[in-house]
């Protein structure tokens, strides 16, 4: 599957006006520019312009034009991905749809296959990744990968459920030390995972959000630990060491116990 251009739509379309704007003519023309998130609209217009431009400023135009129908391209795929399946889901035939798309053998009657082949190529360009390729065959990987995914988020979430009380109980009890001054913490970090997992803590209604929480306790024990690691210091007072080493434990995050032997510091 093809990657879409590096730039988005709208900067591609404003650096096709600036190359008509630059050329110093008479751009009246210009006051009729469509806009540029109209992307049919610009590019219809750019071609029609296009003489107005010479040199090198006519061939990056022209470049400029060729991403600017990938992107109008690849935006159209979904909706028809979405069409055809709105189609065959409200009992519409494979030759039907062949028939309205052009799809016809050399005997001139309708080709199932190639609208099955369009549909599936369509999948993957919707729902793929980047480096599968745009064929039907791999529409069946997809499926098969998006399944495992599905299978791994469910055991994920009902690991997270089954140890629920415990993360929620650590992560409470080590927001309380960080409160009191108890761990290290970086005056320069902008404090996010401790936020995040405050609100996580506050906010855990589903069964997702309480299986993500382990992964906010993760990411407060991953800064605590980096930072003791670059002062040489460990990561917590005395009275906090026991919920530092509970959380740790329950995150499945390994760190040597020197970051977490007593000292009496405050927060610095």
């Amino acid at each position: 599957m093809r990657k879409p251009p590096a730039d988005p739509p709208e900067v591609l379309s404003a650096r096709l006006y600036e190359l008509h704007q630059a050329t110093g003519r008479d751009q009246e023309y210009l006051e009729r520019w469509p806009g540029d998130a109209a992307l049919s609209g610009v590019l219809q217009f750019a071609q029609e312009h296009a003489a107005a431009l010479k040199g090198s400023a006519f061939q990056a135009a022209a470049i400029l034009r060729i991403q600017l129908a990938e992107w109008l391209r690849l935006s159209a795929d979904p909706f028809q991905l979405a069409a055809i399946d709105d189609a065959r889901a409200d009992g519409v035939s494979w030759e039907e749809i062949a028939l309205k798309l052009g799809y016809l053998s050399a005997a001139g009657k309708p080709n199932l296959g190639s609208a099955k082949n369009l549909r599936d190529r369509l999948y993957v360009v919707v729902n793929g990744r980047p480096g599968d390729r745009r064929q039907p065959q791999v529409a069946r990987l997809i499926d098969k990968r998006a399944a495992e995914e599905r299978l791994a988020r469910a055991r994920f979430i009902e690991a997270g459920e089954a140890r629920y009380r415990e993360v929620d109980a650590a992560a409470r009890a080590l927001l309380e030390q960080y409160e009191a001054g108890q761990i290290l913490v970086n005056p320069d970090d902008d404090g996010y995972w401790w936020e995040a997992l405050a609100d996580a803590v506050a906010k855990c209604e589903t069964a997702t959000e309480r299986a993500t929480l382990s992964v906010y306790l993760r990411g407060v024990l991953r800064e605590t630990y980096a930072y003791a690691v670059a002062r040489k210091r460990p990561a917590s007072t005395e009275r906090a060491r026991p919920a530092l080493k509970v959380a740790t434990g329950l995150a499945d995050f390994k760190v040597p116990d020197a970051y977490f032997k007593v000292e009496g510091h405050r927060r610095n």
